[in-house]
């Protein structure tokens, strides 16, 4: 009797263990099936370390948003992003709340400072992961292509109940890849 409960309770342990990580990939899964698409504007890196292991540091000239009257804010308190589009079609932060607003026009993220009647808040999507061999070649495009002189870089991120998932990495139009692939051909 007692080994079935401990059996029972080992399986349950087990099932629960598995259930995390899976609702986590799934919730993710979803985003990027189902969520709205945001175009995000890259930004100039500091050349000297824009890239770390297997991803492509990225800084994005969405980061900061409004303060929001009458309410202080700290580094670190967790914060909603409402989305809007500007008229070239990127991304910006219109406001923050502290409640989640519903839809599908925000996402879940933190402050990362205030200065003044801005903040800034930390971008859940910040890197972009890629193959270690393709990561140098990446880095170059992404560099020559989100100077200042240059902005022909962005993201799209899809956002759905809170959650941002970047989705893609564009250089001159192209999905990364793609953008590789085409000055490998051109070599």
């Amino acid at each position: 009797m007692k080994r079935r409960l401990a059996l029972g309770l080992f399986l349950c342990l087990a099932l629960a263990q598995l259930a995390v990580p899976a609702s986590m990939i799934a919730r993710r899964e979803l985003t990027l099936q189902y969520g709205r698409q945001y175009r995000f504007q890259t930004a100039p890196v500091d050349p000297s370390d824009p890239l770390r292991g297997r991803y492509v540091a990225l800084h994005l000239q969405a980061d900061t948003a409004p303060t929001l009257p009458g309410i202080p804010l700290t580094p670190g308190q967790r914060v909603y992003a409402i989305l809007t589009e500007d008229a070239a079609g990127f991304a910006a932060i219109a406001s923050l709340s502290l409640v989640p607003p519903g839809g599908d026009t925000y996402f879940q993220t933190s402050v990362d400072y205030v200065s003044g009647d801005r903040v800034q808040i930390a971008l859940p999507f910040d890197r972009y992961y890629t193959d270690e061999h393709l990561a140098p070649a990446a880095e170059r495009a992404y560099w020559q292509h989100s100077r200042r002189q240059a902005h022909e870089a962005y993201i799209t991120v899809r956002v759905r109940k809170g959650l941002a998932v970047l989705e893609e990495l564009y250089i001159a139009g192209k999905p990364l890849w793609e953008f590789l692939q085409h000055e490998a051909e051109q070599r």
